[in-house]
């Protein structure tokens, strides 16, 4: 009859096997010579014998104490014992302990002690017993082939034992009460019992493999079955229930053919209206920087000048700081030509290197306002408007800056363009360059006019030289002569011809926007600049070189 696996616990208690009792510990030999051994009584009194055996340990462990190290006092109770009366008493302890009924007695106490431990060591393997027989018994009942079986009974094993271990107890009291007569081991056999209570336990022992074994079989079955059961309940299913799955699969197949059509049609959506996204952006930018000044040709591609094309072209009609707003509002246009779809407008990463180049305060506004507030939806929808940002369907594009104007810098952490823990400075470390995290108002002119002037009384220009005439006359522009500085080209025509000072373009550039010359201005050329700069300055504001001369008296 094969075994029900469905009565069978998932987690079965199995019943534990159970170590021998062992008699390592009781040297039945050596107990039984001491008990055969005949000691002479002690010559110290009873009365002295009675009150050591009271509290044995107690007086054994003085004795040691002063024995060992020959102590004057008593080690207790700190009084002297070199006086007749307490030094008698001490001595009378000693002599007991020295003697051979002492020893003997202690002797007989470690055996004595040996054999409460092998009672509580058969106490607890009663109990194991005990615990062992309530599993089987309880698992059993699961398995017919093992359901009849018995292990075997333990409880006069154990009793038999206990019965010869206090056999043992009472022939070591009685030998210690007379010690001057020989005493023999109880009849009761210690060895013989514990054999039986072994082999008690190995039998029980073995039942017990068995029967783990029959249940993991069992457990073997058990799934083995539950497979069955599933495969023949699947079949069934599937033949009652036919339409219903069919019906199911064609949803399946449906909603995957319309993801797939969906995907499609968001990877071709960005690429087939690029254009069109391109020049509606273009020229929505174009009417928040200029109004109606400039209108984009959505048709053409053009850009005109109100209803009218420039005549002349962009590359005249346009001032310098137009040009680079208008290149600006392209830039962020063309924004739909880099997606492959929609869900890349959220994964965009817009880098712009100097976009105030020869801007006007006004445009350098602009251009900050734009990149705090420019949001792109996840539609593609490219917008200027703050309450559209939500984090979620709209949001701001991640942004990298990088500026030489420190008014640019300044109102962009001041407005939050960017995060003030996101504001760095690059600035050169003993022949590196090193960036450093900065949120203050930043006024780089000082440091810049310094080295120019530095460089006009006969210091080596660097790289940065250019860029810092370039600042110091933007900046003195603007202040001094807003009227004639709506880009820097135009304030160095007017200190040509008003002031009599020549300063080349190709000087005054930076060098940091991407424009390559063959020929690279030498130092003494950069050096020529300088003094140049410095005479502008001189005329325009004076008092700043005064500064820079008290600044460098100072260091």
């Amino acid at each position: 009859m094969s075994p029900d696996p469905k009565t069978i616990p998932a987690e079965p208690d199995h019943p534990e096997t159970v170590d021998i009792i062992g008699l390592d510990d009781v040297d039945l030999s050596a107990l039984a010579g001491s008990l055969n051994r005949v000691t002479s009584p002690s010559s110290v009194s009873e009365a002295v014998k009675q009150k050591i055996d009271t509290h044995r340990d107690f007086y054994k462990t003085g004795v040691d104490i002063i024995d060992q190290e020959h102590l004057a006092i008593c080690p207790l109770c700190e009084q002297g014992i070199t006086a007749p009366d307490p030094k008698a008493v001490i001595d009378a302890y000693v002599e007991y302990f020295s003697d051979e009924e002492a020893k003997h007695k202690s002797e007989l106490r470690r055996f004595y002690g040996a054999l409460n431990n092998k009672e509580k060591q058969l106490s607890e393997t009663e109990n194991k017993l005990a615990r062992q027989k309530s599993r089987y018994d309880t698992l059993k009942v699961y398995l017919p082939s093992m359901k009849l079986t018995l292990l075997t009974e333990s409880e006069n094993a154990i009793k038999a034992m206990a019965e010869a271990i206090s056999s043992l107890k009472s022939a070591i009291e009685e030998k210690a009460k007379s010690l001057s007569l020989p005493a023999s081991l109880p009849d009761d056999d210690l060895a013989a019992r514990a054999r039986v209570i072994n082999r008690v336990i190995e039998d029980n022992n073995k039942s017990v493999d068995a029967l783990s074994r029959a249940v993991s079989k069992s457990d073997e079955e058990r799934k083995k079955s539950q497979r069955q059961a599933c495969g023949v309940f699947e079949r069934e299913f599937a033949i009652l229930r036919w339409p219903d799955i069919e019906a199911l699969r064609a949803l399946q197949k449906d909603e995957k053919d319309k993801t797939a059509a969906l995907e499609a049609l968001e990877k071709s959506s960005p690429s087939t209206n690029a254009r069109a996204r391109v020049a509606e952006t273009f020229e929505f930018l174009l009417k928040d920087f200029f109004g109606d000044k400039y209108v984009f040709d959505k048709d053409t591609f053009v850009l005109k000048r109100g209803a009218h094309e420039m005549t002349r072209g962009p590359h005249r009609t346009l001032s310098d700081g137009e040009k680079t707003a208008i290149a600006f509002c392209y830039f962020v246009a063309c924004v739909h030509r880099k997606v492959a779809a929609n869900s890349d407008y959220h994964r965009l990463f817009l880098v712009f290197d100097d976009p105030v180049t020869s801007m006007s305060y006004d445009f350098v506004f602009g251009i900050a306002q734009t990149l705090k507030n420019l949001n792109i939806s996840d539609q593609g929808e490219v917008s200027i408007n703050p309450g559209h940002i939500d984090g979620n369907k709209s949001k701001r594009p991640e942004l990298l800056i990088l500026t030489h104007s420190s008014y640019f810098f300044n109102i962009s952490v001041a407005n939050k363009v960017v995060d003030e823990n996101a504001a760095f400075a690059l600035h050169p470390d003993k022949g590196i360059h090193k960036i450093s995290w900065l949120k203050k108002y930043v006024a780089p002119f000082q440091e810049q006019l310094k080295d120019i002037v530095e460089i006009a009384n006969g210091r080596d220009p660097d790289h940065s030289t250019a860029n810092a005439i370039r600042s110091v006359l933007e900046a003195v522009g603007r202040f001094c002569r807003p009227d004639k500085s709506s880009s820097l080209t135009l304030f160095v025509q007017h200190l040509a011809a008003e002031d009599g000072i020549i300063i080349k373009s190709v000087l005054i550039n930076s060098f940091c926007h991407g424009t390559y010359y063959d020929e690279m201005p030498s130092p003494d050329d950069l050096k020529l600049a300088c003094a140049e700069t410095v005479q502008v300055v001189e005329r325009y504001a004076a008092g700043q070189i005064e500064v820079i001369k008290g600044i460098a008296a100072q260091g």
